[in-house]
C-alpha cells in the first residue's frame, strides 16, 4: 500500500485512493481553512467543483485533494493555516468581525492605519503559495476534429454515437457512464465510429482565433500531456454538480454531497444522516445503504448542524439526530461554466442555471451545442439531437 504524508505525518493509503479518500479513512476531516474567516473546511462534492479540499501536493498549491490519486511518498500540506489548520488562531477573525470583515472600510480614518490594516487583511486572505519550483513543460499535441463532445455521461455518449466518424468524446474520468454509474444503473457506453478519450479534462473552451481552420478551440489536459483540439462544432454534456442547502453548519467538515460519498473510495463512518426529499434523496439513500451505511432520513432544511466535524443535526421540527456524517441529497445543478465561458446563455430556473438551447441543442453560440443535465433536458434524446444537428 502506498504511504503519503500530511503536514509531515505518515498516512497509509490504498492503491486506488484519491488523497481525499486516504485522509478521510485516516480520520482527517479538516482539509483547509476558508479564505477570509479561516473557518474549518472539508471536502463536499468530491468532484473538484466546491474548492473545499484544496491542498498543496508535492509542492504544487491549491490542488483538489478529491481529484489527485495517491502515489508513494506523496507530500500533502494543508493551506491557509499558518499556525496549524486544526487550531488556526486566525479563526478569531470570525469573532472579531461578526458582521463581516470589510477591509475596504477598515480603519479608513487614518491613512497609515488603513494601509496597515489592508496589508494584514491581504495576508490573512488568499489561499496557497507559489510552487516550490518550475514544472517542466508538458508535451503538447494538436488535434483537428469535426465534432468535440465534452462529457461521457449518457448525453455525451448519445451525441458521440450520433456524431459518428470524426467525433471526439472527451471524458475526465477513467471510464464512461457519468453519474449513472454511482447508482449501478446500466449505461450504453458504445460510441460507434466516434473516438473516446478517457482521463482527459477540458480546461478551456474558446472561439478559435488561430490560423487553423475550425470554429472552436478546446484546451484539454490528458494525463501528462496537453492537447489543443480544434473543432467545427462542440457539444457540452458536462452534467451537473452537487449543491449544499442553506442552514447553519452546512459548510463544516463532516457535511458531504450524497453523490460525492457514492463516488468516494472510503466510508466516512457508519451512521449517516441523509438530508433531502423526493426521488434524488430516495436513490441516494438506497445506494448509500448498499455501501454499508445506516441511514437516517431528514426531510426539508435542517435547523442546524452541530460539531466539528459535524456529529448531529437539529431538524426543523426540533429533533436532534446524532450521526457520523451528513449527506446532502439534492438534484445536481447544471454544470454550465464551460459553456458559459464560451458565451452561451444560461438562465436561472429556480434550481440552477441550465444552458439555454433550442430543440436540437443549439445555444446562443453558433458552433456550440448542449445536452443533458447541463441544458436541463433528458440525457439520451437531447444528446442524440445535439450530436445529429452538430454534424449536419
Amino acid at each position: 500500500m502506498p504511504r503519503i504524508s500530511l503536514d509531515g505525518a505518515p498516512i497509509e493509503a490504498q492503491a486506488q485512493d484519491t488523497v481525499a479518500a486516504a485522509l478521510l479513512r485516516a480520520g482527517v476531516t479538516t482539509f483547509t481553512r476558508s479564505i477570509k474567516y479561516h473557518r474549518p473546511r472539508g471536502p463536499f462534492c468530491f468532484a473538484g467543483s466546491c474548492g473545499q479540499c484544496l491542498m498543496r501536493i508535492d509542492g504544487l498549491p491549491s490542488l483538489p485533494a478529491c481529484r489527485v490519486p495517491v502515489a508513494e511518498g506523496m507530500r500533502c500540506e494543508r493551506q491557509n493555516g499558518p499556525l496549524g489548520v486544526e487550531n488556526d488562531l486566525f479563526r478569531a477573525a470570525d469573532f472579531l468581525f461578526p458582521e463581516g470583515l470589510d477591509h475596504h472600510h477598515l480603519l479608513v480614518r487614518s491613512r497609515l492605519l488603513g494601509r496597515v490594516a489592508l496589508e494584514i487583511a491581504r495576508r490573512l486572505a488568499g489561499l496557497g503559495e507559489l510552487p516550490d519550483g518550475v514544472e517542466r513543460p508538458a508535451h503538447g499535441e494538436l488535434r483537428r476534429v469535426k465534432l468535440a463532445i465534452v462529457g461521457a455521461g449518457p448525453a455525451g455518449l448519445a451525441a458521440a454515437r450520433a456524431g459518428g466518424a470524426g467525433a471526439l468524446l472527451i471524458e475526465r474520468e477513467g471510464r464512461a457512464g457519468g453519474s449513472q454509474l454511482l447508482f449501478g444503473a446500466p449505461v450504453d457506453t458504445e460510441v460507434g465510429r466516434a473516438e473516446m478519450l478517457l482521463d482527459a479534462e477540458c480546461v478551456g473552451l474558446y472561439a478559435n482565433d488561430t490560423d487553423i481552420p475550425g470554429n472552436a478551440l478546446l484546451a484539454v489536459r490528458h494525463r501528462d500531456r496537453l492537447l489543443a483540439v480544434v473543432a467545427e462544432h462542440v457539444v457540452v454534456a458536462t452534467g451537473g454538480v452537487s449543491q449544499p442547502l442553506p442552514f447553519p453548519g452546512v459548510d463544516r467538515p463532516g457535511v458531504y454531497a450524497a453523490r460525492g460519498l457514492l463516488a468516494l473510495g472510503a466510508r466516512v463512518g457508519l451512521e449517516l444522516a441523509v438530508v433531502g426529499e423526493g426521488e434524488e434523496a430516495k436513490r441516494c439513500a438506497e445506494a448509500l445503504s448498499r455501501r454499508g451505511y445506516e441511514i437516517a432520513m431528514i426531510a426539508g432544511v435542517p435547523r442546524r448542524a452541530l460539531g466539528n466535524p459535524v456529529k448531529a443535526v437539529d431538524t426543523a421540527g426540533g429533533t436532534r439526530i446524532r450521526c457520523d456524517a451528513v449527506a446532502i441529497a439534492q438534484p445536481p445543478a447544471p454544470l454550465h461554466e464551460l459553456a458559459s465561458s464560451a458565451g452561451a446563455q444560461a438562465h436561472f430556473d429556480g434550481a440552477g442555471f441550465p444552458v439555454q438551447t433550442d430543440a436540437e441543442g443549439r445555444t446562443s453560440v453558433p458552433w456550440l451545442f448542449a445536452a443533458g443535465t447541463v441544458a436541463g433536458k433528458p440525457a439520451v434524446p437531447s444528446g442524440e439531437a445535439a450530436g445529429s444537428a452538430a454534424c449536419r
